[in-house]
């Protein structure tokens, strides 16, 4: 394998933390593994991975990173920052995701700075829509979906059209600029407003996700972008082995469906094509999970996370496969031969209807979830 989802069956949960932490370890360790793809943008990938490998402690985690990023990851990342120091081992950090708050002012920042030097006659029509686009300033996607949705209609339309002029110039021009400025900095400038335009759609998703208007599937541009981040990657270099620390849903190489009904082809779907690709599921048998909370209007971003009632446990799911075979008191690891015939598994309080088997090689299974200690939002 040169690619690993580890997943979880919910955010906030300290027991996946730790289960993350052994698994990263033992890949590590015995399969010579020397990369983490998160559930963030690039930019704040590339500040993680500096802050994981540096000799000095002038940053507190909580400086680096956005509260979500420290809410969902800051167990494993604090952990991992100690155990690459006694180790002396260098892991690289990628963000393999749109910026987690869908906010793009960091994406317009370093594209502003970059198209000046790339193609600088357009530079006035990055900086405007940086001006358009600078009332987004949420914490988290309720918020800047919310910011979103309040804006102009014409103005949402203008952005949207002009990120995509940008790039279709940017394809147009490239043997030109390329040329005059060379391929790396065409590619950085090219990754950045792919980047923005994928955020501003989803964006546009998921205000009509919260109005009850969108269609199925809408997700997937999200899915689709994620997965092609870890591909290029992978390209670009041949000696990266990426281990995907990602929410099950976006790991699993099944269609992901609630009630029946298609709500996204996942990232592991789009990388199940891949014979190097495996995903390693993980589920829970507690009675309890931590769960968002909306609204919250106390919290910066938009919910809170509070213990709440888990999906009961159904006769065909992966979860009574494991109650039957004595799970209940140890957390324990199977190979998807061995829950062959489930069609369900829990996600977040509810749960997904899918042949888990088909979904996941492995799954991880503890007995309880309980709510991670350093999530304070």
């Amino acid at each position: 394998s040169r690619i690993i989802g580890i997943g979880e069956g919910a955010h906030f949960v300290s027991e996946f933390s730790l289960a993350r932490a052994s698994l990263i370890r033992y890949f590590l360790e015995a399969h010579g593994f020397n990369s983490i793809g998160l559930e963030c943008g690039a930019i704040q990938g590339h500040r993680i991975s500096e802050w994981l490998n540096s000799a000095t402690d002038t940053d507190d985690l909580k400086n680096v990173v956005n509260p979500l990023t420290f809410a969902v990851y800051g167990s494993v990342l604090i952990w991992l920052r100690s155990y690459l120091r006694e180790t002396g081992r260098k892991l690289i950090a990628i963000g393999i995701d749109l910026p987690n708050t869908l906010n793009p002012r960091d994406d317009l920042e370093q594209l502003s700075t970059d198209i000046e030097i790339l193609d600088p006659i357009v530079k006035p029509e990055v900086d405007a829509l940086r001006q358009s686009l600078a009332f987004i300033s949420g914490e988290s996607a309720v918020v800047s979906s919310t910011q979103w949705g309040e804006l102009d209609p014409t103005l949402r339309d203008k952005v949207l059209s002009g990120i995509m002029r940008l790039k279709l110039r940017l394809m147009g021009l490239a043997p030109v600029l390329t040329k005059l400025r060379g391929n790396e900095l065409l590619q950085k400038v090219a990754d950045r407003v792919l980047s923005v335009e994928h955020t501003l759609e989803t964006l546009r998703i998921m205000k009509t996700l919260f109005d009850g208007t969108s269609l199925q599937g809408d997700t997937s541009v999200r899915e689709s972008f994620m997965a092609g981040v870890v591909e290029k990657r992978l390209r670009e270099d041949p000696n990266l082995k990426i281990l995907l620390l990602a929410h099950n849903n976006h790991i699993q190489k099944t269609v992901l469906s609630f009630s029946g009904e298609l709500t996204a082809a996942p990232m592991g779907q789009h990388l199940a094509h891949r014979n190097d690709y495996h995903a390693i599921g993980a589920t829970h048998l507690g009675a309890t999970v931590p769960e968002m909370q909306y609204p919250s209007p106390e919290s910066p971003l938009g919910f809170s996370v509070e213990l709440a009632p888990a999906d009961d446990i159904q006769k065909d799911s992966v979860e009574q496969r494991l109650v039957d075979a004595g799970g209940m008191t140890a957390s324990c690891m199977v190979l998807a031969d061995d829950v062959r015939g489930t069609k369900r598994m829990r996600s977040q309080s509810t749960s997904v209807e899918t042949n888990v088997n088909e979904a996941f090689d492995a799954i991880i299974c503890i007995p309880v979830a309980n709510k991670d200690k350093l999530v304070d939002l």
